[in-house]
């Protein structure tokens, strides 16, 4: 019996032993998640250990030894949505409500970039007052985009925020963010209405400008997000929804803009068309002077060569002239010296015949009457043309005879 006991002592006490190391490897087990902390590197852990109560905090990647210490993990940058969409197409919180000076309601969608410090101090900050993530992101980024944008609303109408001052509104939007919300100062204003083209009162909030106030606008209150150390930026504004009668003048105002360019278009092309009209007839004029210089140049040309012509021909004249006047004076000579030296007998005839045969010739062709008409013979006939003639020719012979002698 003293044996069976010893043996179920035994037993019992190895039993014992494997339950005690069981429950200390489960032990371990559950709590190896608050042995040690394996910190990624988009995170911001913070660790605060266990009895003693100090606070770490792991901003950089890798392993960290927890020591049972209670940890608090931060984004080190995330996207913070006001009614848009992500890049899956998912829903992100709602729009911010904004009025604008005219006392039109729009809703704003959009979203902007918020970073996290990264220096123990502002870290110790963020863990004190908001204790994780997403009270950081609902009680210091939401409560504060929303306060802004709003205060953004008064500096401008609606459809200025539609069209000319769109992207005034993301820069009023970014740097109050980051500096504070604007001390402004506000006037009632007379403005004619898009819409309806009347006359309507407005009040209109402008800044107030301050050379030594961030950059240059006087705030009524610094930023919370400077005092914790976070950036926001890369705001976005995706879309603005408007209220009916906001729509109905956008609309009217579009309509007139693009009248506008239609005119401006059909001026630019009448512009255009004159301008085209113009070269055209200058060119038509240039292309006509350097004609009338090419027909002026063809004239002068022909004008050059009848010259020229002329000009030879004046010295062929001249030429001819001189050789006429030569040859006459040449054949004068000659002549003169023929008459000098004595006519040969033959020659001589023959210039006695030419000359009477052109002495008879220009007697013949002559009105004078030489010799009577009608002369009667002894017989007492009428008919004297024998008689006649030879009274003629006696007188032709006495002529030549005279005209020799001279």
């Amino acid at each position: 019996m003293k044996k069976e006991e010893k043996l179920n002592f035994v037993l019992t006490k190895r039993h014992w032993i494997g339950i005690s190391i069981a429950t200390l490897l489960i032990v371990f087990l559950c709590c190896l998640g608050r042995i040690g902390e394996d910190v990624k590197n988009e995170e911001i852990v913070v660790n605060q250990r266990a009895f003693s109560g100090k606070m770490e905090y792991w901003t950089e990647p890798g392993f960290k030894w927890q020591m049972f210490g209670r940890t608090t993990s931060y984004y080190k940058t995330q996207q913070y949505w006001f009614g848009g969409k992500d890049i899956d197409g998912e829903s992100h919180g709602k729009p911010i409500e904004v009025i604008f000076n005219d006392a039109s309601v729009g809703y704003i969608y959009g979203s902007l970039r918020v970073k996290l410090p990264t220096d123990v101090e502002h870290l110790s900050r963020i863990q004190t007052a908001y204790t994780g993530m997403n009270r950081l992101m609902n009680d210091l980024v939401a409560q504060n985009v929303t306060k802004v944008i709003y205060a953004s609303g008064p500096l401008m109408s609606a459809f200025e925020s539609y069209a000319e001052k769109k992207n005034d509104l993301i820069a009023y939007i970014t740097d109050q963010l980051m500096y504070g919300v604007y001390k402004t100062q506000v006037e009632e204003v007379v403005t004619i209405d898009a819409f309806t083209g009347e006359e309507k009162k407005i009040k209109v909030a402008s800044l107030i400008h301050n050379n030594n106030a961030p950059q240059g606008y006087v705030r009524s209150e610094t930023s919370p997000f400077s005092d914790y150390g976070v950036v926001v930026d890369q705001v976005s504004i995706s879309k603005i929804e408007y209220d009916d009668k906001v729509n109905q003048q956008i609309s009217a105002q579009q309509q007139a803009n693009m009248s506008i360019q239609t005119k401006k278009a059909e001026a630019l092309a009448a512009q255009q068309e004159a301008i085209k009209a113009e070269s055209e007839g200058k060119a038509a004029a240039a292309k006509a002077k350097w004609e009338q210089e090419k027909l002026k140049a063809t004239a002068v040309t022909k004008a050059e060569q009848e010259r020229e012509v002329a000009r030879l021909a004046a010295e062929q004249a001249e030429f001819d002239k001189k050789r006429i006047i030569a040859e006459g004076q040449a054949e004068s000579e000659a002549n003169r010296l023929k008459v000098a030296a004595g006519l040969s007998p033959q020659e001589r005839a023959e210039w006695e015949y030419k000359t009477a045969v052109g002495i008879a010739k220009e007697l013949a062709g002559s009105n004078v009457r030489w010799v009577p008409e009608i002369m009667i013979n002894g017989n007492g006939s009428g008919n004297g043309n024998s008689a006649m003639d030879a009274v003629g020719f006696n007188m032709m012979l006495d002529i030549l005879q005279k005209m020799n002698k001279k």
